[in-house]
């Protein structure tokens, strides 16, 4: 990963717990908030959640669902994160493409 890489996905876990914290605070925007609870509903119908994270030991095909323990052609890999502050991060995006996006400019 190189150095750009490494800053954008630190704005983005940054962001993440600050609209956390802002949702658990009473503050947070209702538009937002609908978006990063259908996020969630996402995660919780996918086969690599694991507690709280995104399981980084299985890989998984968007397609079918099918869940396998090593690469393989067509499957991704779970990203590890903890989710409930990935889902709120306006940029982050799902590796298996399930969600994100929803913030860009059309």
């Amino acid at each position: 990963m190189n150095i750009k890489n490494l800053f954008s996905k630190r704005n983005e876990i940054i962001g993440g717990h600050f609209n956390e914290l802002r949702s658990k605070l009473g503050m947070a925007d209702q538009n937002e908030e609908a978006i990063f609870s259908l996020r969630e509903e996402i995660c919780n119908a996918c086969p690599l959640k694991n507690g709280n994270n995104c399981n980084a030991m299985k890989w998984l095909n968007p397609e079918t669902l099918e869940v396998i323990d090593g690469p393989k052609d067509g499957f991704v890999r779970g990203c590890g994160c903890r989710l409930s502050a990935k889902q709120r991060s306006r940029f982050s995006l799902c590796p298996a493409g399930f969600w994100g996006g929803e913030f860009d400019k059309k």
